[in-house]
């Protein structure tokens, strides 16, 4: 007669095969996840991951390309690997994705500690990070600095400001929220006050326009914190650059996408993130306390709200 003892092993066997267990010695399988990436930096995006990869055992499959592309070919759901998380270093990005219904709502308990103007209200896409829109000073100014984005449209400072191209991302988030706040007239006034103080042709890079700053060569400059060196004015309101993320619409592996999010924005991987980056964490406790007293709380999403107002209005007033 078999014993109780014998007859225990097989089923524990058949529990864990009915629980959906695996024998003992065999590797847990976990569900990847694809991420479709518009980035500035690629290896230390690739090494970013290859760390949440080793602290949750979750692989992560990179795609990277040209910001509009990616953004298409979420809102079409096409791509092989298809795409469960969207990262783009544009608010206007993000923005379009959510707005075509190509993303679902963000399940992360970590979003709560996101500031409120930084994510969406419908939970569809996050900062993860955000860059400061600055007047950058040169070597030469040793005076009282313009305190809006507005006063380097005044007459005191004709040629000598500096601006990078109107289609890079801060630039056109930056025109984007002027029109939010102001109205599109008097935004358009402001830009056109820019355009007339010019001391140089806009350069294509703000690298090229920090290095500039830099050199003295421009009194004043409107540059993301990311990238200035040396001294800067917080204009009050200040407006920010930001990476967005979400997961798309028809992701494969949603609770792989929330993982990662999660992830992202724990507070060990805000503080070293922002450092890499050169940036400011996204939590409300990590914000720093002069930012919180200049940062505009207008939500990010504005940017993408009036993108295609903020080009037609750059090629209105010769903003190039």
């Amino acid at each position: 007669m078999m014993s109780a003892k014998r007859l225990l092993i097989p089923l524990m066997v058949l529990l864990l095969a009915a629980c959906g267990g695996e024998p003992a010695g065999e590797p847990e399988r976990l569900a990847p996840v694809v991420v479709y990436a518009a980035y500035d930096d690629e290896e230390y995006l690739a090494r970013l991951f290859e760390d949440f990869t080793k602290q949750t055992k979750i692989p992560v499959t990179l795609r990277l390309g040209e910001a509009g592309q990616l953004v298409d070919d979420v809102i079409a759901n096409r791509g092989s690997p298809p795409a469960d998380l969207l990262l783009t270093t544009s608010a206007a990005d993000a923005w379009r994705a959510a707005d075509e219904g190509a993303l679902r709502p963000i399940g992360a308990g970590n979003l709560a500690n996101v500031a409120e103007f930084l994510r969406d209200p419908d939970r569809l896409w996050t900062a993860t990070r955000m860059s400061v829109i600055v007047v950058a000073e040169g070597a030469n100014p040793g005076e009282v600095p313009p305190t809006t984005y507005a006063d380097l449209g005044k007459p005191a400072y004709s040629g000598r400001l500096c601006l990078s191209s109107s289609s890079l991302a801060a630039n056109r988030s930056l025109v984007a929220m002027l029109i939010s706040e102001l109205g599109t007239k008097p935004a358009e006034r402001v830009v056109r006050g820019w355009v007339r103080n010019l001391a140089l042709p806009v350069f294509e890079t703000e690298a090229a326009l920090s290095a500039a700053v830099e050199a003295g060569t421009c009194d004043y400059a409107i540059l993301s914190s990311s990238l200035v060196t040396g001294a800067s004015t917080l204009p009050k309101p200040a407006y920010v650059d930001i990476e967005g993320i979400g997961i798309a619409r028809h992701a494969r592996y949603p609770e792989s996408a929330v993982k990662l999010i999660d992830w992202m924005l724990s507070e060990d991987v805000q503080l070293r993130h922002a450092h890499a980056m050169k940036a400011s964490p996204v939590l409300t406790n990590l914000v720093d306390s002069p930012f919180a007293e200049t940062i505009s709380t207008r939500n990010a999403g504005m940017a993408g709200w009036h993108d295609n107002d903020a080009v037609l209005l750059a090629e209105r007033a010769g903003y190039r």
